[in-house]
C-alpha cells in the first residue's frame, strides 16, 4: 500500500484507487475534525491515528476478522479501517471521535460510546439524529436510552434506530448540562450509578425528559417519506 502522512495521520491506501486520487484533500478533512474532537473532548492524542482506506466493505470485513461487510471500525489504539470508493466515503467523525475519546475511557455500554461518535456525525444517512428520533417516536419504533445502556439490549435492534437515537441523547445531555458533566459520567464504567451522581437523576427520568424534549420538533411529511424510503432500501 501507499502511504501518506499528516499532522495527525497516517494514510495507507491503494494505487490507482480513488483514495489515492483524493488522498490530500482526505487528509485536509480529517485534520479539521481532529481538531473539533480535540477541542471539545480537551485531550489531543501523543501519537499519530493510522487509517487503512479500502476498497470496499468486504476487505474491511476481512480485516476486522468476521468476514461480514463493514463500511468502518476502530482498531484502539491507534488505527482506524474505513471504506474510500466511488460509492462509499467512510471518512469523517466517527471512527475518530472512538479513537480520541477512548484516550478518556472506554465505557463497557456501546450506547454511550457509540452516542459519543454520533454526536459528533450529527446525522445518519443525510438527516438529522433528533428528525430520526422523533420520526422513530412518532412511528412506534423508539428503543428507550435506558434500556440500550445494556450492551445485549444495543445489539438487539437495528443500528438505523439505536445510532441516531444515542446520538441525539448524546446532544441533549451535552447541550442540557455542558461538555464538563457529559465527560464526568463518560469516565465511568456504571452508566446508571454515572447518571445519578452527575445528573441527579436515573437513566430512566432522563430518557424521559429527552423525549418529552424531542416532542417538541415536529417533522414534515416530506422528510417522513424520505426516512421512509431509507429504512426500507436498508432492509433489501
Amino acid at each position: 500500500m501507499k502511504r501518506y502522512e499528516s499532522e495527525h495521520y497516517i494514510f495507507n491506501y491503494g494505487t490507482g484507487t480513488k483514495a489515492e486520487c483524493d488522498i490530500t484533500e482526505i487528509a485536509s478533512y480529517q485534520e479539521s475534525c481532529f481538531r473539533y474532537i480535540c477541542s471539545v473532548l480537551h485531550v489531543t492524542p501523543d501519537f499519530k491515528i493510522e487509517y487503512f482506506l479500502c476498497d470496499s466493505p468486504e476487505e474491511v470485513g476481512h480485516i476486522y476478522g468476521d468476514d461480514d461487510p463493514c463500511n468502518g471500525f476502530a482498531a484502539p489504539p491507534d488505527k482506524i479501517y474505513a471504506v474510500y470508493n466511488e460509492q462509499v466515503q467512510c471518512i469523517g467523525f466517527h471512527e475518530d471521535a472512538h479513537i480520541i475519546s477512548y484516550l478518556v475511557n472506554r465505557p463497557e455500554s456501546p450506547a454511550i460510546r457509540e452516542g459519543l461518535a454520533m454526536y459528533f456525525d450529527r446525522k445518519w444517512w443525510g438527516i438529522q439524529n433528533l428528525d430520526w428520533t422523533g420520526y422513530y417516536i412518532k412511528t412506534g419504533r423508539y428503543v428507550p436510552v435506558d434500556k440500550m445502556l445494556k450492551r445485549e439490549f444495543f445489539f438487539e435492534h437495528d443500528c438505523s434506530i439505536t445510532y441516531p437515537i444515542v446520538g441525539a441523547f448524546t446532544d441533549w445531555l451535552i447541550s442540557t448540562y455542558g461538555i464538563d458533566c457529559y465527560m464526568e459520567m463518560y469516565k465511568q464504567q456504571n452508566m446508571a450509578e454515572a447518571m445519578m451522581c452527575v445528573y441527579q437523576k436515573t437513566p430512566e427520568e432522563l430518557n424521559k425528559a429527552f423525549t418529552d424534549y424531542v416532542r417538541l420538533f415536529k417533522i414534515d411529511k416530506t422528510l417522513e417519506q424520505r426516512m421512509e424510503s431509507l429504512l426500507s432500501e436498508s432492509m433489501v
